[in-house]
């Protein structure tokens, strides 16, 4: 499994927007999930707007072994299984174990191009088991932030950080 795409060559400050998908709650997301992701945003926008116009990664790997304990669905099955007991289950795949509001999957586009990125965070979403935002990481310039109308937010802090104190800083900054 790849998890970017797009133009790795320009790094992430340069771009116009950096445009994220936020998780609202602490789930598993499946191997397969994240792969589904990353094909929903990656083709549509490599046949769209080309390869060279983006750059694209998914964050969070998948590690974490998940097991199911099968049960047997035939005549006289439950005189051959023990049900839940001693069960442990069989590996059946690996995924991915995010907190609540964290970055799934980044991209980093042109202002003119933030309509069809939006479009597909969206689809992307839902592939996702639980609710999901749309969300600024990064911006080259004020003006970028204020016409996506993308609400900001910090993924280290894990907060949405709010217009006016951003508006605080730039004041203090030309002072």
């Amino acid at each position: 499994m790849r998890f970017w795409g797009g133009n790795k060559s320009i790094a992430w400050e340069e771009w116009d927007l950096v445009v994220g998908l936020k998780v609202d709650k602490q789930i598993q997301i499946s191997s397969n999930a994240l792969e589904a992701i990353r094909i929903t945003i990656n083709s549509a926008l490599q046949k769209l707007i080309g390869r060279n116009s983006f750059r694209f990664r998914i964050r969070p790997k998948p590690f974490q072994k998940y097991r199911e304990n099968r049960m047997l669905a035939f005549a006289g099955a439950d005189r051959v299984q023990s049900g839940m007991r001693n069960s442990f289950g069989r590996s059946t795949g690996v995924c991915a174990r995010v907190r609540a509001g964290q970055i799934i999957a980044e991209v980093g586009s042109s202002l003119k191009n933030l309509p069809l990125v939006r479009e597909r965070l969206r689809v992307a979403s839902m592939k996702i088991p639980c609710s999901c935002q749309i969300v600024i990481l990064k911006y080259k310039a004020p003006e970028f932030l204020k016409r996506s109308g993308l609400p900001l937010y910090d993924d280290k802090k894990r907060k949405e950080i709010p217009i006016y104190e951003l508006a605080l800083e730039e004041s203090s900054n030309m002072v």
